[in-house]
């Protein structure tokens, strides 16, 4: 009977018999409280979290302290160490969140307390620290003896590189949110990256002046406030760039061909200020994606501004705009520009998506003038919202397609609405 009992029970216990890589990754995917909870699952399970190979402690972990009556900190402070010190195997991946709400700082002191437990198979770190200045955090060494790390996000730090620090050969992605940095520490940290692909500058702080020099970089995504110089010259293999330009001129003074670019103009620039004509020839022979978002269509400059990207761009396949929220004015009188009537041809444009909340002043005209250069194009899908637009101005909008010239006999317009 009792032979029969524990065949009966170990058939039951399936989830026990799981492959280690599954059940490193089912742990891998919960939070650090789930993590532990899985120990009530059965015998085998009950320190089975120990030997995860990743930690996340992210926003709710740390707002679970937040209703305490007194200073939450070293509580938390001491399950982090405790829970790093019973580890049973390498940690791969660790990660700690803490939002602007909590009163928690990811001080140097508790970061050199907690990273020689894992600085030696770490491949994956990700410390965010929203609720701390950047001016009041420096980056501590210990965190360049992670010599495996393949990917590094941090936020409200201040980039410092120390006077022995010898790179990270295999880091492949690095995301910098909110961290205060001068152009020269940045250059030095990218110099000990040989093999870096992508890199993320999200709210930089710090001097004016931007040098991206890294020969392996493919992505970048940045988001510049009141930088008046990116330099992208050295960054010859780039072909995957993301701007969003806010106040200040973000001015690109070289770039090299990209494929893939999306530009956000949320300051008052314009969008010659942000990238000059004269580079368009030279930066964008080989664009076959763009995105325009925040394209103001009731200025004449920003859609001239597009009409000579597309004259630049001969390889471009894809096409996204985004009006602008602003400076929405239906009431001005909606005319068609000359400039735009001139016979140009776009040979590779094939789809076309346009995201707008109002029939512009030149919107009329500028899909008048996509239709008639682009012999390839297959579809013009138009993104709107009936509240924005109102049935009449929609219904006299599709009465205009309908009698404009399209080069391309396949040319079908789409309306999608949002």
């Amino acid at each position: 009977m009792m032979t029969l009992f524990n065949k009966k029970a170990n058939q039951n216990d399936r989830i026990s018999d799981l492959p280690s890589n599954v059940i490193d990754g089912i742990l891998g995917n919960l939070r650090i409280r789930d993590q532990v909870r899985t120990s009530i699952l059965s015998k085998k399970w009950r320190y089975m979290w120990t030997s995860a190979s990743q930690l996340c402690f992210d926003e709710h972990f740390f707002e679970s302290f937040i209703l305490l009556d007194d200073d939450p900190e070293p509580v938390v402070s001491k399950i982090i160490t405790d829970v790093l010190m019973i580890r049973n195997g390498p940690i791969h991946k660790f990660s700690i969140c803490v939002s602007a709400d909590c009163e928690f700082d990811i001080s140097t002191e508790k970061l050199n307390m907690w990273i020689p437990f894992m600085s030696r198979n770490l491949t994956h770190l990700k410390l965010l620290n929203y609720c701390t200045p950047p001016d009041e955090n420096h980056m501590p060494d210990i965190l360049f003896s992670c010599k495996e790390l393949t990917y590094f996000k941090f936020s409200s730090f201040n980039l410092s590189i120390p006077p022995n620090f010898r790179g990270f050969e295999k880091l492949l992605e690095l995301h910098l949110e909110c961290v205060e940095f001068d152009s020269s520490a940045l250059e030095n940290f990218m110099s000990g990256c040989p093999v870096l692909e992508k890199l993320n500058i999200g709210f930089r702080l710090g001097s004016n002046r931007l040098v991206i020099s890294s020969p392996s970089l493919k992505v970048l995504v940045l988001e510049l406030h009141n930088t008046k110089l990116v330099c992208l010259r050295k960054a010859k293999n780039l072909s995957d760039f993301t701007l969003k330009a806010f106040h200040g001129r973000g001015y690109i003074r070289s770039s090299p061909k990209i494929k893939r670019f999306s530009l956000t103009n949320w300051g008052k620039n314009s969008y010659e200020d942000i990238i000059h004509p004269m580079l368009l020839s030279r930066s964008f022979s080989s664009l076959e994606y763009l995105k325009l978002d925040d394209l103001n269509l009731n200025d004449k400059g920003d859609i001239l501004y597009l009409v000579r990207v597309l004259e630049s761009a001969p390889s471009l396949i894809d096409l996204v705009i985004k009006q602008s929220y602003k400076d929405i004015d239906t009431t001005k009188e909606l005319y068609r520009s000359k400039e735009l009537e001139c016979p140009r041809i776009l040979l590779q444009l094939q789809t076309v998506d346009v995201h707008f909340r109002a029939n512009s002043q030149y919107t009329t005209s500028l899909i008048r003038f996509i239709l008639a250069n682009s012999p390839l194009l297959k579809t013009l899908t138009f993104y709107c919202s009936y509240n924005d637009l109102g049935a009449p101005m929609m219904l006299n909008f599709s009465k205009d397609l309908l009698w404009m010239e399209r080069a391309s006999p396949k040319a079908q317009v789409n309306f999608r609405h949002v």
